[in-house]
């Protein structure tokens, strides 16, 4: 009796503790007598729970885009094991990331040694300030996408908050069309950008001089212009990349978490329709408020380079267009090449305020459906329910900021607009040119003490 004890006692042990698998670990040896006596592992065995997102139908259904950003450096896969030692498991490719990374960071801090304080504030000057600033932002954007890779709460946060969220939900026509169309105008724009700048090299002595100065200092007095050219192009690859992958990422997911507010409200709708809202109200609040964990997680990814395309994209649009007024009658492919960066710039910024303003209204658009919900002869319960949801649809702002600073809805578009035009008027006020030659005509007479003076006519 009191060895069935003892072995109920062990497998219970066992079994509460976790010590071994079912046939593994534990089991009856026989001894001398015949009687069979539990052997027991006295190392516990190491839980292997693999937190792995590749293998959810999110990251399967984004493999093309997040494999075109690889290719350039600015992305890669963090895993963790959770055992022991609960250590984070990475590619080997974030080597690649980091040197990619750190060739642009290095290429920021060249761009700066390219000023002296005697330098006018001609053509070339312009264009320095413009590489600058691009290279900063492009170099910012390159570095938070790489943070945001290897952070627990970042891109690994969205995919697990999304698999607990949506489950296997694949993406809708809407965002693959959305990924497909953004993957072709960022080769688009990484191929012309690129070729341009090798055409404007070989073929256009005047933007060949202003470009080598943007290289470095001087670099016209060398002979050999080669490895500067190389670097130029180099460098137009690198920053053309990290300026459109992470804003077609930012896109995509955009749309991915828009689409599901979308479908929560038509689901909304028709159960009001239904007069089946009123008993499922707490489901459809918490059903919501996952939904704005995902717009949060979004925003603590991207708000930074919602900042970062503000603050670098509106002094160029300044730059740019101070440089279109001023060298009209330069070269005509100056002022294509300005022309070409002022609509990437307008595009650039009209993607990223539109699409955070899309979000916005799909987060506060149950409450158009919400407001015709008659509730006079409901529990108190339905109403405290309703009153939790209505203070989170109008207590705050839900959706993208730029650095928290403020909430990007369609107001905030046309603040945005209103600035740039503003922008726009001044600088062609401020150049708009004024004749020298006067051409009047005046008759009078001038005396001069007892001398009479007439004047026909002065020009």
């Amino acid at each position: 009796m009191h060895r069935t004890r003892i072995k109920n006692d062990c497998k219970e042990f066992i079994n509460k503790n976790g010590l071994c698998t079912e046939g593994q670990g534990h089991g009856q040896d026989a001894d001398d007598n015949g009687n069979h006596a539990v052997t027991v592992e006295l190392e516990p065995r190491t839980s292997r729970e693999y937190n792995d997102y590749t293998g959810m139908e999110i990251y399967r259904q984004l493999r093309p885009l997040l494999i075109c950003m690889r290719m350039f450096g600015l992305f890669f896969k963090r895993t963790t094991f959770r055992g022991r030692n609960n250590k984070p498991q990475m590619e080997v490719i974030v080597l690649y990331c980091f040197i990619v990374n750190f060739l642009m960071v290095m290429n920021v801090l060249r761009s700066f040694t390219v000023y002296r304080v005697a330098d006018e504030f001609d053509n070339v000057l312009v264009q320095r300030l413009l590489f600058t600033i691009w290279s900063t932002e492009c170099t910012f954007k390159g570095l938070l996408l790489m943070w945001n890779c290897y952070k627990q709460n970042g891109l690994p946060k969205f995919f697990h908050e999304w698999d607990n969220t949506c489950g296997n939900v694949k993406l809708n026509k809407m965002c693959r069309f959305m990924m497909k169309k953004f993957l072709f105008l960022t080769f688009i724009f990484i191929i012309f950008n690129s070729v341009v700048f090798s055409l404007i090299l070989v073929y256009v002595p005047i933007l060949k001089n202003i470009y080598l100065e943007v290289v470095w200092k001087n670099a016209v007095m060398y002979e050999d212009h080669a490895i500067f050219k190389t670097i130029l192009g180099i460098l137009a690859v690198l920053n053309s990349s990290s300026s459109m992958f992470p804003v077609s990422l930012f896109v995509v997911l955009s749309f991915a978490v828009g689409e599901q507010l979308k479908k929560f409200t038509d689901d909304l709708a028709t159960a009001i329709a239904d007069d089946d809202f009123n008993g499922r109200i707490e489901d459809f609040r918490l059903r919501h408020q996952s939904l704005v964990t995902l717009v949060d997680i979004l925003d603590r990814i991207f708000a930074p380079m919602i900042a970062a395309v503000f603050i670098a994209n509106i002094p160029m649009f300044c730059l740019v267009l101070y440089t279109m007024v001023t060298t009209i009658d330069i070269h005509i492919s100056l002022v294509l090449i300005n022309l070409f960066w002022l609509c990437f710039i307008l595009l650039q910024m009209t993607i990223v305020s539109v699409t955070a303003a899309w979000v916005n209204g799909k987060a506060h658009s149950p409450l158009d459906h919400i407001y015709s919900i008659r509730f006079s002869a409901t529990s108190n319960d339905v109403q405290l329910q309703m009153l939790l949801f209505l203070n989170r649809l109008t207590g705050t702002q839900i959706g993208l900021t730029a650095m928290k600073m403020f909430v990007i809805d369609k107001p905030t578009i046309l603040t945005v607009a209103g600035m740039m035009v503003t922008y726009f008027v001044l600088l062609i006020q401020f150049k708009m040119p004024v004749s020298a030659d006067c051409h009047c005509n005046m008759t009078g007479t001038v005396f001069l003490n007892n001398a009479t003076l007439i004047v026909s006519q002065i020009s």
